[in-house]
């Protein structure tokens, strides 16, 4: 119960990050351990998308065109190991790719 307790509480703080006016990136969907994630990027693949959130920003996800086809648009995104308290630093990494 405690386990359940806990992946809720970041379920919804990442959504509430996710609220962020300056944000581009859309939240489709959260379950419990991954987020499903359109970025804003459409002269990007999903993959050059990716590489650039590891390497520039520290943030891991996997392209969305690993999951199948007419994915280059989204993301996954892990967030089970992210505290709750650490969403608002998500969402300001996702902010500052945008760039300008």
């Amino acid at each position: 119960a405690q386990k359940k307790a806990m992946m809720a509480a970041r379920n919804e703080a990442l959504r509430v990050a996710f609220r962020n006016s300056r944000l581009s990136y859309r939240l489709v969907s959260a379950g419990a351990y991954f987020a499903y994630v359109q970025h804003p990027f459409a002269n990007e693949t999903a993959k050059q998308v990716a590489q650039r959130l590891a390497g520039e920003h520290e943030l891991l996800c996997l392209p969305g065109s690993m999951f199948g086809p007419g994915q280059e648009n989204y993301l996954r995104l892990a967030f089970a190991n992210v505290e709750a308290e650490m969403m608002p630093a998500v969402a300001e990494r996702l902010i500052e790719s945008q760039g300008g």
